[in-house]
């Protein structure tokens, strides 16, 4: 009897929809327990993780990170390349223009300072910078700028919910004409890209636009010549210029004017995207007469030529199998071009070695050298040599200027000694014309 009016539920449409829809509601009811439970177990362990990261720090932990944050600030700062001569203690400073031994009007708990940096360094990258460190240490900070000047003001404050009355810190950014960081335009020229794998291209290559890459001539590396184009890199084709019998360089001595100029107009119907070649002697004996007509048939193309003797080598032999290679990048980088102020050279750099030859480029351009790809570098260098003419004339000027005034100085320091040195001539004269009393015609006879 049972099974007969359960049969009879089944068999009615009105009972077969009841039961579909209590089942999707007890379905509903169990996805929604599931997840819920879940969330509210990730929500709680979130909210355990931040109460941990936020917890408060006793007044003596706060204290016992003094002597190592200013330090660990004005290490920030010099990484920018600013010089320690920037960098002013205000306590200090109000101390010494009063002349007073007592401490001065304090502003902050622990220090005081103004930066000067220079007009071309973005306050921006310094708060940057600043503020990420301060947030190392568990600190928080607040930055004032002014429209108008873009310097900025930062105050750095302990986390916990106690009102101070002084701030931690305190550091006035501002910008100033006077001062300016060591600095050079670079042009660095990868010339191993076919040595990279695609992925390696992709992943480490094709968004850096600091660089100009060697493109490669052979159509086996077709698919790497038409990444770099369709990436819009600037690339540039390295040719070689050798002896008379030497037909394996892309030019020889045996090839007279016009023969140069075919291949030259050969060259730019292969490659008419290409607008710069390096040109290199393949041997000591090629005259450069013969690099020069070359070079002045390109020009009749509108493709530029970097000579050989333009690149700067900025590693040896033996420093290219060093195990601190990367360093010594840098090192060579920074060294070679604050001497010339512009410097294009090309390296050899592998895909493994490419991040941290990368964080190294990095360090160097936060410290003011700029680093172009050929094509930029070309059209900066004119304005960026007649700024570096001005800038050392301007120098020359305040420092013949300090010269002329400290003579000045001197001559009259000089001339005061002298005065008080010398006696009185009209008294002397006097003395000597001044007639011979009585009592002493008397004592001679």
């Amino acid at each position: 009897m049972a099974k007969f009016k359960i049969a009879n539920i089944f068999k009615s449409f009105r009972n077969k929809l009841i039961i579909i829809i209590a089942l999707a509601v007890i379905a509903a009811a169990l996805v929604f327990t599931k997840y819920y439970l879940k969330n509210e177990s990730s929500h709680l362990v979130d909210t355990t993780r931040s109460e941990t990261q936020t917890t408060v720090r006793s007044p003596a932990d706060i204290e016992s990170l003094k002597p190592l944050f200013e330090s660990g600030i004005d290490s920030v700062l010099h990484s920018f390349g600013i010089r320690k001569e920037w960098i002013t203690n205000n306590w200090e400073s109000k101390q010494q223009k009063s002349g007073s031994k007592n401490t001065p009007h304090k502003d902050a708990a622990w220090f005081s300072k103004t930066v000067l940096i220079p007009t071309e360094l973005s306050s921006i990258e310094v708060n940057a910078d600043l503020s990420s460190f301060i947030r190392s240490y568990g600190l928080t900070s607040t930055v004032n700028e002014d429209i108008m000047t873009k310097d900025i003001t930062i105050t750095v404050e302990s986390n916990d919910s106690v009102k101070k009355v002084l701030p931690l810190g305190k550091i006035i950014v501002m910008h100033s004409e006077k001062i300016s960081r060591e600095s050079a335009i670079v042009c660095v020229i990868l010339n191993n890209i076919t040595d990279y794998k695609e992925e390696e291209i992709d992943r480490l290559i094709m968004n850096k636009s600091d660089f100009s890459f060697v493109f490669p001539k052979n159509l086996d590396d077709i698919d790497i010549q038409n990444k770099l184009l369709h990436n819009k890199k600037d690339v540039i084709i390295s040719l070689t210029v050798g002896g008379r019998d030497n037909y394996d360089t892309d030019f020889n001595t045996n090839l007279d004017e016009k023969g140069i100029r075919e291949k030259v107009k050969s060259f730019s119907s292969d490659f008419p995207t290409i607008q710069t070649v390096i040109l290199t002697k393949a041997e000591s004996e090629v005259p450069q007469t013969t690099m020069n007509v070359i070079a002045e048939e390109f020009a009749k193309f509108n493709i530029k030529v970097i000579p050989e003797n333009s690149l700067t080598p900025v590693l040896t032999k033996a420093e290219e199998i060093a195990k601190d290679k990367l360093l010594l990048v840098a090192v060579n980088i920074k060294t070679k071009s604050s001497q010339q102020k512009s410097l294009i050279t090309t390296i050899h750099i592998d895909a493994s070695e490419f991040n941290s030859f990368y964080d190294e480029i990095m360090t160097l351009k936060k410290l003011g050298y700029k680093f172009y790809n050929y094509t930029e570098y070309y059209n900066r260098k004119a304005e960026f040599e007649k700024k570096e003419q001005e800038k050392n004339e301007k120098l020359k000027a305040e420092q013949d200027e300090k010269k002329k005034q400290i003579d000045l100085k001197k001559q009259q320091d000089l001339k005061k000694k002298q005065n008080t040195k010398q006696p009185d001539k009209k008294k002397t004269d006097k003395k000597k014309t001044e007639p011979k009393k009585k009592t002493d015609v008397k004592k001679k006879k």
